[in-house]
Formats: structure tokens, C-alpha cells, sequence
């Protein structure tokens, strides 16, 4: 077994959820090639970063579901109209930058992205590897960070 794929299978353990899995170790790997550790440090970092990442996420979904449940009928989520002028102003600035990529990133990005689809999802659409899908919604979020900043 390879570490990419005990990281998944440690993901998967936690949140019980291959798709999730796949895209927490995903993001796991793009938190750690943001920093300048040490190359022998991999595995336990990585390790820890997915294992960090999934039991948030985990808390996150639960704390989701219980409010739900109890705040469901009572909340008003519609935004105010000064929120919605800005929000579109910043969806058509990242539409601009977006259009800055070639198509397939830009569609492998939106898929996971916006759709909420699994890396199987996207390299199934685009006839791709996981890897590959993988590599094309990193160049687009590097992409929009460099291009729009944080």
C-alpha cells in the first residue's frame, strides 16, 4: 500500500466516506505543498494534516446537522442587498480570472468546486486520471491566488 492511499484509508476511517476522503486528503496535500517542510517529514506531517483536517470536518458536519435540525424553520438565510451587489461583483471577478485557464481546468475546478463532485466524478467526465483531476483543480486554485490574492 502506498501513502497516498493509507492517507485515504485513514481519511475514510475517520469520516466514513470515500468521496470525502478523497477530497480531504486533497486538500491535505495542498496545505502541505504550500509550506517548506522537510522532504523526510512528509509522511508524519501529511499524516497529521489529514487526520487534523477530517476530525474538522467531521465536527463541523455533526455541529451542521444538529443545527439544522434545531434551527431549520427558524432561520431567514436571505442576505441583505448590499451583500448580494458585492458577492456578484466578486463571482464575476473569479469568472474573469477563470477565463484566464484552459477549458478543461476551468471545468475540473467547477465540478469539484461549485458542483461538490469527487475526483472520480471529475476524471470519469474527462475521461482523466484522479491524479490528473487532482493536478487541474490545484493549478486553478493556485491560479486564483495568485491572481486574486487571499
Amino acid at each position: 500500500m502506498d501513502d497516498r492511499e493509507k492517507l485515504l484509508a485513514l481519511a475514510q476511517s475517520i469520516v466514513g466516506n470515500s468521496a470525502i476522503a478523497e477530497e480531504l486528503v486533497q486538500d491535505s496535500w495542498l496545505r502541505w505543498s504550500s509550506k517548506n517542510y522537510a522532504p523526510e517529514l512528509a509522511r508524519p506531517i501529511l499524516r497529521r494534516i489529514v487526520a487534523n483536517l477530517c476530525l474538522d470536518w467531521l465536527r463541523k458536519h455533526r455541529t451542521e446537522q444538529a443545527g439544522l435540525k434545531f434551527f431549520g424553520l427558524f432561520l431567514d438565510l436571505s442576505p441583505d442587498a448590499e451583500r448580494i451587489v458585492i458577492s456578484r461583483q466578486e463571482l464575476e471577478r473569479v469568472i474573469d480570472v477563470l477565463g484566464e485557464l484552459p477549458e478543461r481546468t476551468v471545468v475540473a475546478f467547477y465540478m469539484n468546486r461549485v458542483d461538490g463532485q469527487t475526483l472520480q466524478e471529475i476524471s470519469d467526465h474527462l475521461d482523466i486520471s484522479i491524479t490528473r483531476s487532482h493536478q487541474l483543480i490545484r493549478e486553478a486554485l493556485v491560479h486564483l491566488t495568485l491572481r486574486l490574492g487571499d
